[in-house]
């Protein structure tokens, strides 16, 4: 919602289309993918899974790791089976799929794969990792 009413993507970012943003300002494109993907991991997130991501980390060159230790969607999969796991990573495939179209559809071209957090007791625990295409 915030991106999609031109506000201001943080501090001293212009509105995306904006006078400023066009007027060949130096605006850093990783300050502005950083901003996207915080705005999957609050506002998207929770539009769709009603939680927000519980971990965002990046290596600032274009890599973010975004981890949900409980997805809803996982929960009651059964940890230490392996129809549960192959189910499960069909399932995943899902959430990566909206999170490419979602910074596909903000202008981000990026290759999205998901993997476990497994510690043999929680399946739900997951991770999505974006690469960033340059």
């Amino acid at each position: 919602e915030r991106l999609a009413q031109s506000k201001p993507l943080g501090p001293g970012l212009p509105p995306p289309g904006s006078a400023g943003a066009a007027a060949g300002g130096a605006v850093d494109p990783a300050a502005i993918q950083l901003e996207a993907v915080k705005f999957l991991c609050k506002e998207f997130w929770t539009e769709v899974f009603r939680k927000q991501i519980d971990k965002l980390q990046t290596n600032h060159r274009g890599v973010f790791v975004l981890k949900d230790h409980e997805l809803r969607w996982l929960r009651r999969l059964p940890p230490e089976d392996e129809t549960a796991r192959v189910a499960a990573i069909k399932m995943l495939a899902f959430p990566c799929g909206l999170i490419r179209g979602a910074l596909s559809n903000l202008g981000i071209a990026a290759v999205v794969s998901c993997d476990f957090l497994a510690d043999g007791k929680n399946m739900a625990a997951c991770s999505f990792n974006i690469k960033i295409k340059s």
